[in-house]
């Protein structure tokens, strides 16, 4: 989709809107998100223009982008927020959000590029936030946000030794899809502050309503990191590097998808 900014108002508020997930998120984790990105450098910084700098601080007033570059496309700028990209012109009047496909290579540059920055973001986040199932044998760890009322949840945490068998470990993040404050939500708090949160998990997705608990707890945090990378519903894989795998997948069918690559 094209917009032309100059011209329509609705295109600001359209961008604005489209970024909400990276916009929810605390000054502390777009912090992270910044610093996690390590393949970004100030040259990429360097690259942009005047018009495009005053485009951005009035669209996206308060967040800094992790990067501008020069796009695969001549005259166009490449303009990254986490896992967020847009494309502008060089005076910034025109700006388009999707994916750019190297044809004769068949590669989309765009997907590539957000899977950098989500699996840095990935890379940056603490294990010990996560409920962690590992694999005696690890071949690959899988992050996974879950929400512990979702049947596909369910369902793959009760195949959780197939997972494991395959040398795949997955490491839980929380993302209640209701959002934060709600029953989903606070079964999730109760989850992450257990004495045990693996046997927990494993609890609450069979139906067994957990102790109300309240603790300090990466919850709240872990749902705005999902929202940042886009996910939209549950449970969501991501493979190490930053393959982003909406939906259920059977063990032996997600091992041979990670070997493949």
């Amino acid at each position: 989709m094209i917009f032309n900014i100059k011209k329509n108002n609705k295109a600001a508020k359209q961008i604005q809107r489209q970024n909400t997930g990276l916009r929810s998120l605390s000054m502390g984790m777009a912090a992270v998100i910044a610093v996690s990105i390590t393949f970004l450098s100030t040259n990429t910084m360097a690259k942009s223009t005047p018009e495009l700098d005053a485009a951005l601080d009035e669209l996206m007033p308060g967040t800094k982008p992790g990067s501008i570059e020069e796009s695969a496309l001549p005259g166009l700028y490449e303009v990254s927020y986490g896992s967020t990209i847009f494309y502008f012109n060089k005076d910034a009047s025109l700006m388009f959000r999707g994916d750019i496909i190297d044809v004769n290579k068949r590669v989309n540059l765009t997907e590539n590029k957000r899977g950098e920055a989500r699996s840095q973001l990935l890379k940056s986040m603490n294990e010990s936030k996560m409920i962690v199932y590992p694999a005696e044998n690890e071949k690959t760890k899988v992050t996974v946000f879950t929400d512990i009322d979702c049947p596909y949840c369910v369902k793959l945490h009760r195949e959780m030794a197939d997972y494991n068998a395959e040398g795949i470990t997955i490491r839980y993040m929380a993302y209640p899809r209701s959002g934060i404050g709600t029953r989903s939500y606070q079964k999730a708090v109760n989850v992450w502050c257990a004495d045990d949160p693996a046997k927990a998990m494993g609890d609450a997705k069979e139906g067994e309503t957990l102790p109300t608990k309240n603790c300090d707890n990466p919850v709240a945090q872990q749902y705005q990191i999902g929202q940042a990378l886009g996910v939209q519903g549950t449970p969501a894989m991501f493979l190490e590097d930053g393959t982003s795998m909406p939906g259920y997948m059977p063990a032996k069918r997600l091992s041979a998808t990670i070997n493949a690559k």
